[in-house]
């Protein structure tokens, strides 16, 4: 188990004002804030937490991953000014997975970890049986290579599960915010239970935190994890992200960004990891970050 002071964060997103111009008036809300690397790096060491390895995940807004690939060149740059100060830190990135986008040149990055599929609010019935498995699709999931995964995330657990069965068998799944973003219908939701299901079935798939568009709630969403690890057992888990910079709002329309910050982002998985562990006796540890030399080492 790493010490305390030592954090991974799984998932959370880098980009600058010029990234948010490429799509500024294009959008129906307002742009959140720029969110480099570089002050999220600051904020956490100047705090006494040393980041070991980031994953900095495809932001559904932009057009590209662009920024992912910037943001291996900042932290290069950072590295090469101050060894010292940023010199530990490992950054990986999940890219857009787009079959025209996700390109060998593109995945052969050392650095890349995976592709991310985003559908947010998308109702399962918009979801054809052919959408991810046609001749471009599957011409992209041979690209993957063994140590990457594909990267689903859908708020309905059903939508998650009609992805997941186009996916072929051989390619590694990370289902985001534990597979379900809607904890007023419980762990025990058909939906959500085929969905685990299916992923015992497959054998490769990861549910991965932080778990509060689950629920802000750390009672509520340890529930669903306790779900996940009862079924596919607690080395499919990994906990530890903060989603930062929190965009969005819960179900109840409060901004996450009013809820959250990343020293308390990190405490709320930490809360999450603590519940279930009382009640399945699995250590703290393995909850938080037991799957990460699996999936973003």
């Amino acid at each position: 188990m790493l010490p305390s002071n030592k954090r991974i964060d799984s998932h959370v997103h880098f980009y600058t004002s010029d990234d948010l111009r490429r799509v500024a008036g294009s959008l129906p809300y307002t742009l959140p804030e720029p969110h480099p690397l570089t002050t999220y790096l600051d904020k956490l060491i100047d705090a006494g937490v040393v980041p070991t390895i980031i994953n900095n995940v495809h932001l559904s807004i932009l057009p590209d991953s662009e920024n992912v690939f910037a943001s291996f060149d900042e932290l290069k740059s950072l590295q090469a000014a101050n060894p010292s100060r940023y010199g530990d830190v490992r950054l990986v990135g999940t890219i857009k997975a787009e079959p025209a986008y996700a390109t060998n040149e593109r995945l052969s990055h050392p650095q890349v970890i995976g592709a991310r599929i985003v559908l947010h609010d998308a109702r399962p019935e918009t979801v054809s049986d052919t959408r991810f498995n046609d001749e471009q699709w599957s011409a992209f999931y041979a690209r993957l290579l063994p140590h990457q995964h594909l990267h689903i995330y859908a708020k309905e657990a059903e939508t998650n599960l009609r992805v997941l069965r186009q996916i072929p068998d051989d390619v590694r799944v990370i289902i985001d915010h534990l597979g379900s973003c809607h904890s007023e219908r419980g762990a025990t939701e058909p939906a959500y239970l085929a969905l685990l299901a299916e992923a015992g079935r497959r054998g490769n798939v990861w549910f991965k935190g932080p778990g509060y568009r689950t629920s802000v709630s750390p009672v509520e969403t340890a529930r669903f994890v306790t779900q996940i690890v009862s079924a596919l057992g607690a080395d499919k888990i990994l906990l530890e992200a903060t989603d930062a910079p929190h965009v969005g709002t819960d179900n109840n329309g409060v901004a996450y960004s009013e809820l959250f910050d990343l020293p308390s982002a990190f405490d709320f998985v930490d809360a999450v990891a603590q519940h279930v562990s009382t009640e399945t006796r699995i250590p703290v540890g393995q909850l938080l970050r037991g799957a990460s030399g699996q999936l973003v080492s």
